[in-house]
């Protein structure tokens, strides 16, 4: 009989979302980078609003791709989800921002939502977004208890429909 250790679960956790296949960070300058960061500007070119990322992560799945992108601009942090299908362009689908204040039970929803769509591409959410599957837990079980108690910051996109009306 072959008897196989068990790893510890922060081990394989680490190892299911330490690489990703086909996940990548485009370059500044970059074509893709470029029209991602007009979206992030409304689709204004201005030079002077800038943005300084975090983290910047792009997987493309035949037609589609998603992109995740975390930083901070003119009006504080932020993360977005963006998603390209064929050559059309990118849009903005889900987004939260510091500021504002919504309940529990909407960030419940809202980061549900952004999980269900990483899976969708096949990804492990928390490989895209570290943490992930574990803030939707605990806003879903906040969400139980408390659900008018304000948790989470300004919330764009996702169960509510696309941030872009023309998506």
């Amino acid at each position: 009989m072959i008897r196989l250790r068990a790893l510890p679960l922060p081990v394989l956790a680490l190892l299911l979302t330490a690489a990703a296949p086909g996940l990548y960070t485009p370059p500044p300058g970059s074509a893709e980078r470029r029209a991602i960061v007009k979206v992030l500007h409304h689709g204004d070119d201005s030079p002077e609003a800038r943005f300084t990322f975090r983290t910047f992560k792009l997987l493309h799945q035949g037609p589609r791709a998603l992109a995740y992108v975390q930083g901070s601009g003119e009006v504080g942090d932020f993360e977005a989800l963006l998603e390209q299908r064929g050559t059309g362009p990118w849009r903005k689908v889900w987004g939260v921002s510091g500021g504002g204040s919504n309940s529990c039970e909407a960030g419940a929803r809202h980061y549900a939502w952004a999980v269900r769509l990483i899976q969708g591409y096949g990804l492990a959410p928390d490989t895209l977004i570290p943490g992930l599957t574990r803030l939707a837990r605990d806003l879903a079980r906040q969400a139980k208890t408390e659900p008018e108690l304000q948790c989470v910051g300004d919330l764009a996109g996702g169960p509510d429909g696309p941030i872009d009306p023309d998506a």
